[in-house]
């Protein structure tokens, strides 16, 4: 995060909500499919998922102008936008989150996706394959995976040349297209998908 503010990047973390979002939906579709969508299991389902959204609101609430146009997307937005690359009843888990995000991300003007996962990560693995077609049917996004091991690589040289690439990307995209926010134009908006 600190190396790519060096490089005039601002970044967008992935968010923790994101995932209490998606395994509640889970839940849910998987009550739908047992046929239990009206049991007491399904109520107390729904009478948590209202908790959370009220819990959410009230924590947000002090934040909102902090967060303007830097709201979050609904998880059922996410998983709309991860439906072609990834079916959301085959595939589960970080990688439906982390392709949905992307594309949701790159819609709202992010110049470019970094993926970071932990060496030999199926999740991360599985998006790396889908990555460059999510690419080109984005016009060209640059989308980086960055696996960390505990071993030693030249971290700048890869984060420059593939800043090189999102500022490319940007001026290509600068005369259309949605913005995240209120970003400072002098920046790269990047996207950081983080699961460690």
């Amino acid at each position: 995060m600190r190396r790519l503010e060096e490089y005039e990047a601002e970044a967008w973390i992935s968010d923790i909500p994101e995932w209490v979002w998606y395994t509640t939906q889970e839940q849910f579709r998987k009550l739908k499919l047992a046929g239990r969508l009206y049991s007491k299991e399904a109520l107390g389902a729904w009478i948590r998922k209202w908790i959370q959204h009220r819990d959410e609101h009230f924590l947000f609430e002090p934040f909102r102008e902090e967060f303007a146009g830097h709201e979050e997307p609904s998880i059922r937005e996410v998983l709309d936008y991860a439906r072609p690359y990834l079916p959301v009843d085959g595939a589960m888990g970080e990688m439906v989150l982390n392709v949905g995000k992307a594309v949701y991300l790159a819609h709202k003007g992010a110049a470019g996706i970094i993926d970071i996962s932990p060496f030999t990560c199926m999740n991360g693995i599985v998006c790396e394959a889908i990555y460059p077609r999510v690419s080109r049917d984005l016009g060209g996004i640059p989308i980086r995976n960055f696996y960390f091991d505990g071993t030693q690589s030249d971290l700048d040289r890869d984060l420059g040349v593939y800043l090189e690439l999102a500022r490319s990307y940007q001026r290509r995209k600068k005369t259309g297209g949605r913005r995240l926010g209120a970003l400072d134009e002098t920046r790269i908006p990047l996207v950081i998908l983080r699961w460690l």
